[in-house]
């Protein structure tokens, strides 16, 4: 006689939520048993199933199942239209059961002591996609500029590893890139020698690769642009590690410090004065009044073209926003700033362009754009020097210090909670007053 074949159920067991825009969220669920406490009528008197049921004279029970919830943050495209979006769900359930797996091992192991050994081809290249995709908050250029590097960096240390797309792949990737960030960084040019899938398992992103990675990016970095990007990859390595992805994090005890010493070039006072002076053909009004008021504010790209007409107090000059690079995570995310008369007409009151003071002051372009600009603009003014928007930023502290500002006021001012960022500024005027000694000519006695 056949033996009755036992099933064994998962726990946690995968499941799907169908959400509007067409994609589905996947989460886990888990399952922890049952409680069950007698059933009692409205005297507080337990209650017996009656007579003619099955259960007749036994006592009736209130069952309680207790499941807990665990969203993974992975979303399939609900009704996949091509080879690209199935490829995209194929792998995202790939991971997801990976995360499954790697949690009923957990669980196993804390409850009967034991591991159940799997072994699966994941690639964390597509959970770094997923990842980005996913991704809202403020910073996700940084983010995605960090795992683009990453990429580059494996080319480099793992060439093997890439499988170059045909170009009918690379055809679809642009028109779709085009779709989704248009107005935003620009048309993005896939370069069909350059493009790369890669295919890289969990276990192979060792402590001894991310150093080689921090060192690439040092060399292929300026400025801040290596620790930046680098902070941005630990983030995702953590969320990988977090989602059990990873055993364990091959980020700990690599750091890649940040340059203490000014890198970006800065525009003098007599520089400045150049600048406002300048005027060319074609030259985008907006963008010239939105940087002008980063060289007299020193306020970042982000929050410049964030800033509406009710950030004023025109009656007390007074400035007043929320930082987007420090919200809710600082003590000085909040900024107050009084705001010079010149630069009041420069801004203007809503009724001079027919707006409301909850409008934006700038309607700036991509920041893409507002670049091109600004370096057509320093080039008619004879500015030969690489000029950032974030330069203005720099300006603008390294300025106001040279004039005597105390660094305390300083800081306050670009809504530093303490002195740590703004040193380099010191340092960066204590290198000027030593090339300014230095290029007098030399004594010939």
């Amino acid at each position: 006689m056949a033996k009755k074949r036992v099933s064994v159920k998962q726990n946690p067991q995968l499941r799907h939520r169908v959400l509007a825009g067409g994609k589905t969220s996947l989460y886990l669920e888990y399952y922890y048993g049952r409680s069950q406490e007698p059933r009692l009528d409205e005297n507080g008197k337990p209650m017996y199933y009656p007579e003619g049921t099955k259960m007749a004279g036994k006592p009736m029970y209130k069952v309680k199942h207790e499941r807990k919830k665990e969203e993974l943050q992975l979303h399939l495209i609900t009704k996949p239209r091509n080879a690209e979006e199935r490829e995209h769900n194929k792998e995202t359930l790939l991971l997801a059961e990976k995360i499954r797996q790697e949690r009923e091992q957990e669980r196993l192991s804390d409850v009967m002591g034991y591991r159940v050994n799997t072994h699966k081809n994941d690639n964390i290249i597509s959970f770094f996609d997923v990842y980005v995709e996913d991704y809202t908050k403020k910073d996700i250029r940084n983010v995605r500029l960090a795992i683009s590097r990453f990429k580059s960096f494996l080319r480099e240390y793992r060439p093997g590893c890439a499988v170059k797309k045909t170009a009918k792949e690379i055809e679809a990737i642009n028109k779709e890139w085009e779709l989704r960030h248009k107005g935003i960084f620009g048309k993005h040019e896939v370069n069909e020698n350059e493009y790369y899938r890669f295919s890289l398992k969990p276990g192979q992103i060792s402590n001894e690769m991310v150093k080689r990675f921090v060192d690439y990016l040092k060399e292929k970095s300026e400025g801040e642009g290596a620790a930046t990007s680098y902070s941005r990859f630990k983030k995702v390595i953590k969320y990988a590690v977090e989602k059990g992805l990873l055993k364990s994090n091959p980020c700990v005890g690599i750091s890649c410090q940040r340059n203490d010493v000014l890198s970006k070039d800065i525009l003098s006072a007599e520089e400045i004065v150049r600048l406002l002076k300048t005027h060319y053909h074609g030259e985008n009004e907006e963008i010239r009044r939105a940087f002008i008021f980063s060289l007299y504010t020193g306020v970042r790209f982000c929050d410049v073209k964030a800033m509406r007409y009710n950030n004023i107090d025109y009656s007390n000059s007074l400035l007043s926003f929320e930082q987007a690079k420090t919200s809710g995570h600082s003590s000085a995310s909040r900024v107050y700033q009084e705001i010079r008369g010149d630069l009041l007409q420069v801004v203007g009151k809503p009724e001079d362009y027919g707006k409301s003071k909850s409008d934006l002051i700038f309607n700036l372009p991509s920041h893409t754009m507002c670049l091109k600009a600004l370096r057509r603009w320093t080039a008619r003014a004879g500015i030969d020097k690489h000029i950032t928007w974030h330069c203005a930023r720099h300006s603008f502290a390294t300025n106001i210090l040279n004039n005597g500002a105390n660094i305390v006021v300083v800081a306050n001012l670009l809504g530093h909670a303490g002195l740590k960022y703004v040193g380099k500024y010191v340092r960066a005027l204590d290198e000027a007053k030593k090339a300014a000694v230095n290029s007098l000519p030399e004594i010939a006695l």
